[in-house]
């Protein structure tokens, strides 16, 4: 790497970037300016509906109830010695039902009287503000009423009051810090004011020195230029993260201030509070903030590889919304109780940041996971880099198609005969399949729990056929329909044997670090398949998922990739598609081993049938276990024993090499594409 051109080119992006306006309006206008302003109006909004409730005059109506009763219930509630400030006041109605449904009065109350006691039923309007919030006062108030009744009915016989209706009683003496209190209630929005932050701090930026040059035709003679695509993407990549970074730095600042701002109110209004210490914070802060900086290096870069795919800055805006919209709903975890750091969260993005500030907030410093949360970033931050310099080398990405350019868009009679699947149509299949799997499948599952599996495996299967048909394509070219030799289906056969067995000792390592996943799956499926014939379900869970499946990924996804992209990176995004759309964290990656194989079999083969004959056997076999499994006292543990360890081994290290060199034989004549 070429440090001087790198050092010049970062000089240049930067000075590009503080130029943009928008740059400076996200980075430090939000922050400085709008997170203050909209702390105060939040809170004075709070404090005028609190005094508003306080001064609102609520009536109250009585139907049918005996005079003496409501006479009494209404001296307690207009009276000071139930401690409560609001203002109720009883209304005459000659209809009460009718009155409450034009809200001319917000609520009224009845009676149902036994020999021991009275009911005060109160009639109210959930869906009116007024009435729900008057429900609650004549709850409290009732309660208090019967509460008094109650001691001075004990006391007319003679009775100890606190021995006789009280008992047992409780008190809460809460052992946290003022510290700990104040951090509790910190790191519930501090992570999701920094991530959406660092989210916009990185956009604009990221989208002008991408789509923005595209756009002003600058790129192409940055590429013409004698210097190398690495110092390019570097360059570019550095002076999007040191906006961020500075966002972080500024946003940080800022709400800072207003924590500082709302201790200071707190302590001026509340004496005798205890003792506060700020310095207890700072080494929270500074663990924050060091990971906070690894992640905006991570968002930048995926940001950018968004970004890279667009031609203008309103379709790299268009792009980035999904993205924005899928970062702030996973912000929104720290908001929810009960969900804590671990060794699983500690891996998902975005999340694993919030969950571990709000850890350090709490002074919950568990060094094993930090460590986790900050290299998983930074893992994530060069994968991405990386991902975002094979984009660069890619002028087919570049300057090609964009995302709009999609057949599925055009009219039919525009479409030549003939046309193949492009990237963008394969993804948006994709994309409409699984939205389908998810509703469809969910809606029926709550009737027909089978069904809602298998039915929407359909879609997957019919969709592309009709893209295909629409885009006027050769369903035999696109879908690799083809019969197969004999020697490729024989390897083929051999091949998933042997990558069968590697998955399997996967999915074994993966259910020992995720016990609970791993069984609750198994018993999804056995509750799924209760009653359901053996035959039956080799037809349903095998055989369907072997047709429906491979249209979409060895069919006309494989053909979609392999045409812009070489064979080794079609496979892998085929691959890692095909396992993330089996929705399961623990099988991602012995479905994305098992898609490997079954593309590579397609590759070698042209035949989309070699692929559906190994989806079929991986998937029976697995059927076979759930039915007849537990006959093979082996096969019966909660983990595969030692010499089951052994055969697979010796299987994966046999088959895998010769089911490979039997598909690797090239037929006489047969094409690579």
């Amino acid at each position: 790497m070429n440090m001087r051109q790198l050092k010049t080119l970062y000089k240049k992006e930067i000075m590009d970037v503080i130029r943009d306006k928008k740059t400076i309006l996200t980075m430090v206008v939000l922050p400085v300016i709008l997170y203050p302003l909209l702390f105060l109006v939040i809170m004075q909004v709070m404090t005028m509906i609190l005094s508003t409730q306080e001064e609102q005059t609520y009536y109250v109506a009585y139907d049918k109830v005996a005079e003496a009763d409501w006479k009494a219930l209404e001296d307690w509630i207009c009276g000071d010695e139930d401690g409560y400030d609001y203002v109720i006041q009883t209304k005459e109605s000659s209809n009460p039902e009718k009155d409450l449904e034009n809200e001319k009065i917000d609520a009224y109350i009845t009676t149902s009287v036994t020999d021991a006691q009275i009911v005060y039923e109160v009639h109210y309007l959930s869906a009116v503000t007024n009435s729900s919030s008057v429900s609650d006062m004549l709850k409290e108030e009732i309660t208090s009423y019967s509460k008094k009744i109650a001691e001075e009915n004990a006391g007319k016989l003679g009775l100890d009051v606190t021995r006789v209706l009280y008992p047992v009683d409780s008190e809460l003496k809460d052992q946290s810090s003022n510290e700990s209190s104040m951090g509790s209630l910190l790191g519930s929005f501090i992570p999701f004011l920094l991530i959406t932050g660092i989210l916009t701090g990185c956009m604009y930026p990221a989208i002008d020195i991408t789509a923005g040059e595209k756009e002003r035709g600058t790129l192409e003679t940055l590429l013409t230029l004698p210097i190398g695509n690495l110092e390019l993407i570097i360059s570019k990549f550095l002076s999007v993260a040191t906006v961020a970074i500075v966002s972080v730095f500024i946003n940080v600042l800022s709400i800072g201030g207003i924590v500082l701002y709302l201790y200071k109110t707190v302590m001026s209004l509340s004496e005798g509070t205890g003792t506060f210490r700020v310095a207890s914070f700072v080494p929270a802060i500074l663990i924050s903030f060091i990971c906070v900086v690894a992640f905006a290096l991570f968002m930048s870069a995926v940001v950018m590889c968004i970004c890279a795919f667009a031609k203008s800055f309103k379709e790299a805006n268009n792009y980035i919304t999904p993205l924005t919209l899928v970062v702030m709903l996973t912000a929104y975890v720290g908001f929810i109780p009960n969900v804590e750091l671990s060794t699983k969260t500690a891996l998902i993005p975005v999340a694993n940041i919030c969950l571990l500030m709000k850890n350090l907030m709490v002074f919950k410093y568990d060094f094993t996971l930090i460590l986790m949360v900050l290299f998983s970033n930074v893992i994530y931050a060069f994968v991405a880099v990386w991902f975002l310099s094979r984009i660069y080398d890619s002028e087919s990405i570049l300057f090609g198609e964009s995302f709009s350019g999609i057949q599925l868009f055009e009219r039919r009679k525009n479409i030549e005969k003939g046309s193949l699947p492009t990237i963008q149509e394969s993804l948006l299949i994709l994309v409409v399949a699984l939205l389908l799997m998810v509703y469809a499948g969910g809606v029926m599952s709550l009737s027909h729990p089978l069904a809602g599996v298998i039915v929407p495996q359909f879609f997957i299967g019919v969709l592309p056929v009709l893209a295909c048909i629409y885009i006027k394509g050769d369903l035999r070219k696109v879908f690799s329909i083809r019969k197969p030799g004999i020697r490729k289906m024989t390897g083929a056969v051999i091949l998933i044997f042997g990558v069968s067995a590697v998955a399997l000792l996967l999915s074994n390592v993966l259910g020992y670090f995720f016990p609970d996943n791993s069984q609750s799956l198994n018993e999804e499926y056995l509750q799924l398949l209760n009653g359901v014939p053996f035959w039956a379900a080799l037809l349903l869970i095998a055989l369907t998922p072997a047709v429906c499946e491979e249209l979409l990924f060895r069919g006309y996804m494989f053909t979609a990739f392999r045409r812009k992209m070489s064979i080794g990176k079609a496979i892998i995004f085929v691959s890692v598609l095909f396992a993330i759309s089996h929705m399961s964290l623990i099988k991602i990656l012995p479905t994305a081993l098992l898609g490997a194989a079954l593309a590579y079999a397609v590759y070698c083969s042209d035949s989309i049938f070699t692929s559906s004959l190994m989806h079929f056997l991986n998937n029976g076999f697995s059927v076979f276990l759930l039915y007849y499994g537990d006959r093979f006292s082996i096969l019966n543990e909660e983990q595969t024993g030692v010499p089951v360890v052994i055969g697979l081994c010796i299987l994966a290290v046999i088959c895998i090499p010769v089911g490979v060199g039997l598909l690797h034989r090239r037929d006489e004549g047969h094409n690579d594409k």
